[in-house]
């Protein structure tokens, strides 16, 4: 199942899409929420809870009716629910049989606001499922390929096992591609004999210019090719990459980020 996440933005619909678009290829069924807030606890805002629940309502619907005919039957369910969105997304990735959420983005400002503070905190670095983070100006084709962005540092074979099932999962290719600069360590050598023993070489980019503007440039020599981070258990992607380049690249990408 596919959570999509949406506000009835531009994006949003984007996203929707796209998550769309990948439950086709995958034979998915997708979740369509939608999280209002109450702007007081009052018995006067409250009154109006249900005015604004059958807004929003009104509003999924002629969502849904934007999205082209042929992906609709893809959406298994709609939900319209009172809360904090990253709050409710998390009751039903506990709850639910949730396997990726999805959530558009508009740009730079609406990219802070998705990726940093009290967001970032909870979805990031708590939420159990994957989050395919999906930029306005994307393409809305489905990937033909996954790109993972390796820094050279140790990583668990697990975690190598959980690219290449994505990887399947999407049924795409899996690439993997390290920036090397003078200041790199070298690889570890464990990780890319792992890579090698699934057939995966690591393709190695002299790192004259900043890395994530390396990432970039690779990344645009494809066409439908989406870049993928892992999260560890210790924080915000470290130290597969510093939280700085991170943050730089969800700003500036154009490619969807599979965060897994």
């Amino acid at each position: 199942m596919i959570l999509i996440g949406t506000d009835f933005s531009r994006g949003s619909l984007h996203a929707t899409r796209i998550a769309l678009v990948l439950a086709r290829k995958t034979e998915s069924k997708v979740l369509l929420l939608h999280a209002f807030k109450a702007q007081s606890r009052s018995g006067m805002f409250l009154s109006m809870d249900r005015y604004i629940r059958q807004a929003a309502e009104m509003d999924m619907e002629e969502f849904v009716e934007q999205v082209e005919p042929e992906l609709r039957p893809y959406i298994s369910e709609t939900i319209v629910v009172r809360g904090f969105a990253e709050e409710v997304i998390m009751q039903y990735d506990g709850q639910e049989d949730i396997g990726l959420v999805v959530v558009g983005t508009q740009g730079s400002s609406a990219i802070r606001e998705i990726f940093m503070g009290r967001t970032a905190n909870i979805l990031l670095n708590k939420l159990q499922s994957p989050i395919l983070a999906v930029p306005e100006e994307s393409d809305e084709q489905p990937p033909q390929r996954l790109i993972f962005a390796w820094d050279g540092l140790h990583m668990e074979q697990s975690d190598i096992d959980r690219l290449i099932d994505w990887a399947g999962k999407l049924r795409v290719e899996l690439e993997v591609m390290h920036v090397h600069t003078a200041e790199s360590a070298p690889c570890d050598e464990a990780v890319t004999a792992g890579f090698r023993s699934k057939g995966i070489d690591i393709n190695m980019i002299p790192g004259e210019d900043d890395v994530k503007d390396e990432i970039d440039d690779y990344l645009s020599q494809f066409k439908h090719a989406w870049l993928c981070l892992i999260k560890r258990e210790r924080g915000f992607f470290e130290p597969f990459f510093h939280d700085s380049m991170v943050k730089r690249e969800l700003f500036s990408t154009t490619s969807p980020i599979l965060i897994i």
